[in-house]
This record gives structure tokens, sequence and C-alpha cells, in this order.
């Protein structure tokens, strides 16, 4: 059967190059609160005590290359990869401390594998070196390059960088610099401050990717990094500039959700349970390019990342660039964390970051915010009511789901049912629980229900997996017997083959149980003469008692005559 084929059609290359863009259903407007972050520049962080860097990937270990007690450089590897999994890197040199699990970076606070680094202060470098021209290098040589540098999307999926490069028909290069949830400006300050290296990344990419179109998106919340971009793509020929579209969207939440933003763009939707490499479509974040520039052309790996530090509860707010594996207290104390005021930590934004468990936990390479609000500025919950079915979650749902059903479904533990209302499509923006007049927390439900699904689902894997074995085991037990019963009488076979051929054809066995049955056969026959012998001896003195018996009732009879 015939693959559907969703690629982009050159009528539509032709209408998104002419600056149409569309619309996606739903979103909503909350307050931006952006102003805190990103009015100063970007500071460094500093060298903590300690690092630690989780080198376990989506429950997979890597092979390490260092041991405890080793010294390494910043930059140096600390794993070797192999298929999806990217390099991981020391982000300051030191000493190898532990190689044990700590918390990840992660709502479950689960630990994974991890390496701590003792950090020497010194930051010495290992030694890394770029391409002279990368334009001279085969793209398949530049992609592997992006993984040896440990490059992923810094977005927030963190889906390895080089996985994305590697297909064959890339229509649309989009670069992502939309940045919706509120406070975080992480994005707005790279731009501002490296549009040229950011301009430079977006070329490595249109290289390596040969898009028939690049876009440059970014929310008209962003004048400053607006003009930077702008002023910076200017500054270049007509023919580098004239292949990257700036495209500015109006500013609503979720816009910069790839599915919503590839719907503003082009007018199509990604297909369920697809990527959007099938509409030939490659979307990048903007730090992500930022990161690609630094490891083609300075050879640079993945160290580091910008990170909002904001929130009332905060003395110093701003942007940082901070070694990946800083523990997050670590940020605490250099950026003056009110303890009285605060309510709590959140990783990422209001709308869809996490609470943060263990202060000890280490910013992550996607870790792009740590905001801490003051009561004031972000209220506890208010208490949850019932559902009033006003419809306001399906209005603000961008991906026109039915979140009243799904809550309902959720709350019977309907899986069935929330596998036929789509659940898994939903991509928890929170737009549903930031309208919902009951304050029903929707996204908890939801996230409850995935991870149920998901148990059941991996239950039923193992359970039909212990099956499969199981009827593996005595087919194979049967099959074992058989071959052994058809070996015993392959072996019969030739020991009697062999003893014929030792006895001039004679079959020595075929004889000697011919013999035994004649023995049987005379045995029985004597044993039938006897019997008969037996019984004509026997007959003549039964004969003989009888006349014996008579006679002696003569007598007796005459003896009684004469007594009368």
């Amino acid at each position: 059967m015939t693959q559907p084929n969703y690629l982009l059609s050159d009528k539509k290359l032709e209408q998104i190059a002419a600056g149409k863009m569309w619309d996606f259903h739903g979103g909503v407007h909350p307050a931006q609160n952006k102003q805190q972050s990103n009015q100063s520049a970007i500071t460094d962080a500093g060298i903590p005590d300690e690092l630690i860097i989780a080198v376990e990937q989506k429950g997979h270990i890597p092979e390490l290359l260092v041991n405890v007690g080793d010294h390494v450089l910043k930059g140096q590897p600390l794993t070797k990869v192999y298929g999806a999994l990217v390099v991981q890197h020391a982000s300051s040199s030191g000493t190898i401390k532990a190689i044990e699990p700590r918390t990840d970076c992660h709502p479950s606070g689960l630990p994974v594998l991890s390496i701590v680094i003792a950090t020497d202060g010194l930051d010495r470098i290992y030694p890394y070196q770029g391409f002279e021209d990368y334009r001279n290098e085969n793209p398949a040589t530049l992609v592997e390059a992006v993984q040896q540098a440990g490059i992923i999307g810094l977005g927030g999926a963190g889906f390895a960088t080089h996985l994305k490069l590697a297909h064959s028909e890339n229509r649309l290069l989009i670069i992502n610099a939309i940045e919706c949830e509120p406070y975080i400006t992480s994005d707005d300050r790279l731009i501002q401050e490296h549009a040229d290296e950011i301009i430079e990344g977006i070329q490595i990419m249109q290289y390596m990717l040969q898009p028939k179109l690049t876009i440059f998106a970014v929310e008209d919340n962003k004048p400053e990094a607006i003009e930077a971009f702008t002023k910076s793509l200017l500054a270049l020929p007509d023919s580098i500039s004239e292949k990257i579209l700036l495209r500015v969207i109006p500013t609503r939440y979720p816009s910069g959700s790839a599915k919503q933003l590839i719907e503003i763009l082009t007018g199509e939707q990604t297909p369920a349970y697809k990527h959007s490499s099938e509409l030939g479509i490659v979307m990048l974040n903007v730090g992500t390019i930022f990161a690609v520039k630094e490891a083609i052309i300075n050879g640079k790996p993945l160290v580091s990342r910008i990170v909002t530090v904001t929130g009332d509860a905060f003395v110093k707010k701003g942007n940082a660039r901070v070694r990946v594996g800083t523990p997050i207290q670590h940020l605490l104390d250099t950026y003056w964390l009110n303890e009285l005021d605060h309510q709590k930590l959140i990783i990422g934004g209001p709308m869809m970051g996490f609470t943060v468990s263990d202060p000890e936990m280490p910013v992550s390479k996607i870790c792009n915010c740590i905001l801490a609000p003051t009561i004031k500025e972000l209220p506890e919950p208010k208490e949850e009511m019932s559902c009033i079915r006003c419809s306001e979650c399906a209005e603000a749902c961008p991906v026109e789901l039915l979140p009243q059903q799904l809550l309902w479904y959720s709350q019977s533990e309907d899986h069935k049912k929330l596998e036929e209302y789509d659940l898994s499509a939903c991509i928890e923006c929170g737009a549903c629980a930031y309208v919902c007049p009951s304050h029903i927390p929707l996204v908890e439900y939801y996230r409850v229900s995935k991870a149920q699904i998901k148990t059941e689902k991996v239950e039923a894997e193992k359970a039909a997996i212990a099956r499969q074995r199981h009827e593996d085991r005595e087919l194979r037990l049967e099959n074992e017997k058989k071959q052994r019963q058809l070996k015993h009488k392959q072996a019969a076979e030739k020991r009697k083959q062999q003893m014929k051929d030792n006895n001039n054809g004679e079959d020595l066995v075929a004889a000697a149980l011919a013999r035994a049955k004649a023995k049987k056969q005379a045995n029985a026959n004597l044993d039938v003469s006897k019997e008969a012998d037996t019984a004509n001896v026997e007959k003549p003195s039964s004969q003989n008692s009888q006349v014996a018996a008579a006679i002696a009732r003569a007598k007796a009879k005459k003896q009684a005559a004469a007594n009368a």
C-alpha cells in the first residue's frame, strides 16, 4: 500500500515565501512578565564546587570514558556515543569524585547515573578545533560532529539534534525563537547579544539540510531581539539575507509549540502520531542553532546554556550562562534568593514548568529557567470545584481536544475512552487549566492518566514477552525431545546395521529373537504334553477305586443278610 505523502507542495512553499501566515485553534494570553529578566546582559553564573553530569539518557547508559579519581578538562568527553545518544562532556576542569545515581532535572525527581566532578576552579579547557571551512565537508561529517558535541534541542524537549538532521527531504527549515512561556527570556537575550553567530549557525544548517525555504520565527513581544536580528541580517550580502525569511508572530500562548508554529507558518497540521519531518520540515530552537555554530566553527561542545533566573523572590534577576551540571542551589546563592519570600522553585515557566524537589538537582541542557515567585506574584491554586461544563477549556485547547470529556474519563480511569478521545495528543500546555473557572488542575489529571496508560502498556508488553518466552520454551523442549528420540532411533539403526555388516549380513538380533520365540514355543508344547500324561495316569486309578467300593458294598450287604 502506498504511503500518504504529507510533504509541503511547491504551491504551499510559494504562499509561505510570499509572507502568508495562518492561525491555530485556541490559545491564551497569560501575563508575560518578561521585563524582569530581559533588560540586562547575560552574566556568568560562575564555577560551582561540584558538577553533576547526568550520563544516563532515556534509560540507556552509554560507555563511560572516565573513572573515579581521573582528572578532566572543560569540554572533555565523558562518554562514548552510539545510536541516538549524544556525548556528555565535563563542563569545567576538576577531578571525578563519584559515578553514582543522583537526582535528575526532571519532574519525576528520580535518580539517574551521573558523573560528579569536584571542580578545581581553573576552568582549564580540553583542546578542540572546529572546521576551517565547513562547506568543504560532507554534511554527514558535520552531523556526526553535532552528535560528538553533545547537542540536543534546547527548547525543552531535548531531542537529539543529529537525528533531526538525518532526513533527506527537507523543504522548510524553521528556527523557533518564539519563547511563548511567561517569564522565560533566555532566547530573547541570546538573539540580542549573538545575532551574528545565530545567522552563521543558520547558514551551517542550510548547507547541511539544503532546504527550499528558511524561516526565522519570533514573537512580536521581543522588539530588541527583532531589531538586533534584522540589523545583522541586513548587513549581509543579498545572496545570503534573501535566503532567510523573518516572520514576526503575534504573541499568544502556546504559539512556540512545534505543531502550533508549523500551523501558523504553513497552514498545515502535523499528522497524528507523525513527526514534522513527514511534512519535510525541520524545526530547531534558536539556542540549538547557536550551539551548532559553536560546535562546527569553534569546535566547542555543549557544556553550558543560557538560563533565565527570575521571580520576585530573587534579588538579582536576569539571564546567566550556566555550566551544565551546576546545582540549582549554587544559582540560588549567586543570585540572592530571599528564602522568606519565595513559595516554591519552578524549573521552566508557570504554565509547563515543574516544582523543584531538591535544590541540589543539577541544571541540565533543557533547563531554560529557574523561577522563584512570591506568594503575591503567583498565588497558591484555589480550591478545586466541580466542572460547570462551560466549555472554556475546549475553546482554549490548541490541539482541539475535548478536555471536559478527558477529565471525566481520567477521574473514572477509563483508559480505553481516553485513548479514543486522543489523550496522547495533549501537549500539556496548561491552557485548559488556565481558563477553567472551577480551578480544576486538568493537566495534572491528564499526566496521571498518561502515566497509568503507559504503565499498563509496559506491563502488558512484559506479560506478552513472558507468555511468548514460555511458549518458546515449551516448543523448544518439545523439539529437543523429538530430536533426542530421533537421535536414539538413528543410533539404534546404525548399531543394527553395523552388527549385520559384521556377521555376513545376518541379523543377530532377529536371529536371537527367533530362537527365543522357538524356545518359548517348545517349552509351551512340553507343558501341554505333561498335563495330558498326568490326566491319563489319574483316570485308571479312579476306576479301581470305584470297583473296590462296589465290592465293599456287596460284602457289607452279604454280612447283613447273614446276621439276619
